[in-house]
């Protein structure tokens, strides 16, 4: 059974090596291999420690990061009750085992429990990735729009993405 934890700083080289062997993948992430970068992985996980939520899930076998989840809170007042530039990546040899979902219910459900001041948790998918918006839509998030050919990939061709938002049941406006 594998198991799931909060990163630590140690784990940051295989974060990166994560994201990187997901990144190979087209349609992995929404970055390309060369913006993979470690200090761009230092960013999002101290920013998600700080301010957000950071969780992996690891196989026991080998103590290997297999996928990881992070959302954070911008620095404006305004936005203080979102985590945002949710990101979740699988490793591709352990797709399509459920391992994504897991791992997404509980940082839903660590929100629950830990975030009463978060209302929204927030991220954008790519409007052709059917299988992922199905996905996230199952999970409880509301499609809230797109953003018309706001993508463009390395071929110049444009792509929109639909903005989906989850709303935490335990919101405490109060906080």
């Amino acid at each position: 059974m594998y198991t799931t934890r909060p990163a630590i700083a140690s784990d940051i080289n295989n974060i990166l090596k994560l994201y990187q062997k997901v990144g190979k993948q087209f349609g992995g992430i929404i970055r390309v291999l060369d913006e993979i970068t470690l200090d761009y992985v230092r960013e999002f996980v101290a920013n998600s420690k700080q301010d957000g939520l950071i969780l992996m899930t690891i196989n026991p076998n080998n103590n290997q990061i297999i996928a990881e989840i992070h959302a954070y809170r911008v620095r404006l007042s305004a936005f203080r009750h979102i985590l945002t530039d949710l990101t979740i990546v699988v490793d591709p040899d352990f797709q399509g085992k459920k391992i994504g979902k897991l791992l997404f219910n509980e940082f839903l459900e660590t929100v629950k429990a830990n975030y009463p001041h978060i209302l929204r948790v927030e991220l954008f998918v790519r409007e052709n990735n059917t299988n992922a918006i199905r996905f996230y839509s199952k999970l409880g998030f509301n499609n809230e729009g797109k953003q018309y050919q706001k993508i463009k990939n390395l071929d110049h061709s444009l792509e929109t993405p639909i903005h989906m938002a989850w709303f935490n049941p335990n919101y405490n406006k109060t906080l």
